[in-house]
């Protein structure tokens, strides 16, 4: 079974804390245009000079991490965004990538116990940021504080209400709930394979239905990470009917919006 997982390093408008600097911009775009040529050692080393100077600035610890994925080192870009995201608390955008590139060691992983070989097939796909936004490191952006004052107002969810939004999310699958079923999911989520949410919505319904006596047993709840926004949740997930049954792993990815859980991605492990 073939699993791909794309990335996406989608962080162009992040406001962090950096001094202004002609000499740091240039020194990010001379980054950048040897990253395109393949020259990555060379980038890092010229990354990691800069962020001496800006160490705060996640548009450049992003690209580091980028350089040591498209290297082959998954483990050290994960360490490079979790030290540096506990204390960027407010940016969300990089604990997303953080947990999917999560899913994608585990779809690596995975793939190796079974001796499966893609090749190129299965390469991270990264978008590199292009340009560096410097702001004054004694300004706070307006749209940081107001962020702030948001996250204050959004209730904690405890891990247990994690394990039993995934044990709901699979009894509203059993039980044919639609309604509750494609509330679960982020309200512009749909597969990719899939042109909009109502095509999939609507092809989802349409095998749910062929199926008379569904039965789904969750088991295995782990979470993988969590922060006050994004979830990454791996489990078993026992599927049986009158037609077919099988026994997965999957990854699901979530997100916290308005105090409520819901899925932006899932990922079969198998």
């Amino acid at each position: 079974m073939r699993i791909k997982t794309v990335i996406f390093f989608l962080l162009v408008n992040l406001y962090i804390y950096p001094s202004y600097s002609i000499d740091i911009s240039k020194g990010f775009d001379d980054a950048n245009a040897l990253i395109v040529s393949g020259e990555l050692d060379k980038a890092k080393e010229l990354l990691k000079k800069i962020l001496k100077e800006n160490p705060n600035n996640m548009q450049i610890i992003n690209n580091i991490a980028y350089i040591e994925a498209k290297s082959g080192n998954i483990d050290e870009a994960i360490k490079i965004l979790r030290r540096h995201i506990s204390n960027n608390k407010d940016i969300d955008v990089i604990y997303k990538n953080l947990t999917n590139l999560y899913a994608f060691q585990a779809n690596i992983l995975y793939e190796e116990a079974l001796s499966i070989k893609e090749s190129s097939e299965n390469a991270v796909e990264l978008s590199l940021i292009k340009n560096l936004r410097l702001k004054n490191k004694n300004i706070l952006p307006q749209e940081l504080l107001e962020d702030e004052k948001n996250e204050t107002k959004s209730p904690d969810i405890e891990p247990n209400g994690i394990k039993d939004f995934i044990t709901n999310w699979a009894k509203y699958w059993e039980s044919k709930d639609y309604i509750a079923y494609f509330n679960c999911y982020e309200s512009n989520y749909f597969p990719k394979n899939f042109k909009s949410k109502k095509s999939w919505q609507s092809d989802r319904k349409e095998k749910i239905e062929n199926k008379r006596n569904i039965k789904i047993n969750i088991t295995n709840i782990n979470i993988i990470s969590y922060d006050r926004k994004n979830i990454l949740i791996q489990f078993t997930q026992a599927y049986n009917s009158d037609s077919f049954s099988d026994v997965v792993k999957k990854h699901t990815t979530a997100v916290i919006i308005d105090g409520r859980i819901k899925i932006t991605g899932e990922y079969i492990l198998k």
